[in-house]
């Protein structure tokens, strides 16, 4: 372990906490000063949202701080409620609770695949889906980032075998989303099951397509709260209560989390006003950046500045720190490229949006990142 740690220090990838004091709302006290947050998957501020933490204290007072059991030995009406709303908004038969969007897609892959079959998968999935394809013991296909044709072509090659196509449905280092009807129109040639992870779609775009088999999400992003969920057809659902272990032997998730989810939810479903504020916050803070010359990736909340460097990334970050802007760097094996992941939220303000834009353009000059100031448009 010593010489491991040794090598990833020497190589600037060694892994600290940085530590808030507070909620991630749109500004947060990092070191004793107020910082803009631009790290945080908050994205609709609905972790503050005074009926979000009204429904999770209300959920806290009735059923106390924890289920303190597998759902299978002790199950709450709570969830249930909870994942009648994951239906309803996903459109779908039926849906279950799990512990994390890690252990759904660890649960739901290795439950549905097994060593006979074939999984086709993105080649920038996150990292639970790729460890629940190899939980599976499935043959693994990897297809090139967002690339029908070469799908296509992988898919060609798969005979009588059953077939699992999965792939995240807005990319959480890269920004950008997946070509969902383009891999659904494969489905008219080629006999396959689709899943997709929502983990930072949910939300903000649709993703209720005709073709799609399952859903995967998670609760702790847009909606503020914690879980991950699966939506789909009942049989799915009665299938994966009883042999998706990461479920059934873990323990329920927490009353507060679950009242929390339940009022996040009911308001995103009504209210479009803060997804639309945050896709307006996104594009002209992505805007403001190209302005500025940098390099920026996706088309949604999330801003990928990249760099390459890694310890310009990690310096960049370090003195955006000072500069009151919080804002994380990603390095391999995360990324292949060393980048600044920027995301958005709907709760900033013009003026934070402002003071982060000149923050990056004075900084990333003084690191050489950009030549000079172009107008921004």
């Amino acid at each position: 372990m010593k010489q491991s740690l040794i090598q990833l220090k020497k190589k600037n990838l060694f892994r600290t906490f940085r530590t808030i004091t507070g909620s991630s709302k749109s500004t947060v006290k990092y070191k004793g000063k107020e910082c803009i947050m631009l790290a945080s998957n908050n994205y609709l501020g609905l972790n503050t949202h005074p009926k979000v933490i009204a429904a999770a204290k209300k959920a806290l007072d009735k059923y106390g701080a924890g289920n303190c059991a597998s759902r299978l030995v002790v199950n709450l009406d709570l969830y249930e409620k909870l994942e009648k709303e994951i239906a309803k908004y996903k459109k779908c038969s039926s849906a279950m609770l799990y512990s994390s969007g890690y252990a759904a897609n660890l649960g739901i892959i290795s439950s549905i695949a097994g060593k006979n079959d074939v999984i086709l998968s993105d080649e920038l999935n996150h990292a639970s889906i790729i460890d629940g394809c190899r939980l599976s013991r499935a043959k693994i296909l990897v297809y090139n980032h967002n690339d029908i044709n070469h799908l296509e072509k992988l898919l060609k090659k798969i005979k009588n075998k059953k077939t699992l196509v999965v792939t995240d449905s807005v990319f959480s280092m890269d920004g950008d989303t997946a070509p969902l009807r383009g891999i659904i129109n494969l489905k008219k040639e080629y006999l396959f099951k689709l899943m997709i992870d929502d983990a930072h779609a949910t939300g903000i775009i649709n993703t209720n397509f005709k073709g799609i088999d399952i859903h995967m999400g998670t609760l702790s992003k847009s909606l503020g709260s914690q879980g991950g969920y699966v939506a789909g057809s009942r049989e799915l659902i009665d299938y994966l209560r009883n042999f998706s272990r990461t479920f059934f032997f873990s323990t329920g998730l927490s009353p507060a989390n679950t009242g929390a989810a339940i009022a996040s939810f009911k308001i995103i479903k009504k209210d479009k006003s803060l997804r639309d504020k945050l896709l307006i916050n996104s594009s002209y803070l992505r805007k403001g950046l190209d302005g500025l010359g940098f390099e920026v990736k996706g088309n949604l909340q999330i801003i990928p500045l990249i760099i390459g460097d890694i310890k310009k990334t990690m310096q960049f970050q370090k003195m955006l720190e000072k500069d009151g802007i919080f804002v994380t760097g990603i390095r391999p094996p995360t990324v292949k490229i060393a980048r600044l992941r920027i995301s958005v939220m709907a709760t900033h303000t013009r003026k934070q949006l402002d003071k982060a834009l000149e923050s990056f353009g004075r900084i990333g000059r003084k690191l050489r990142l950009i030549q000079s100031l172009r107008v921004r448009k």
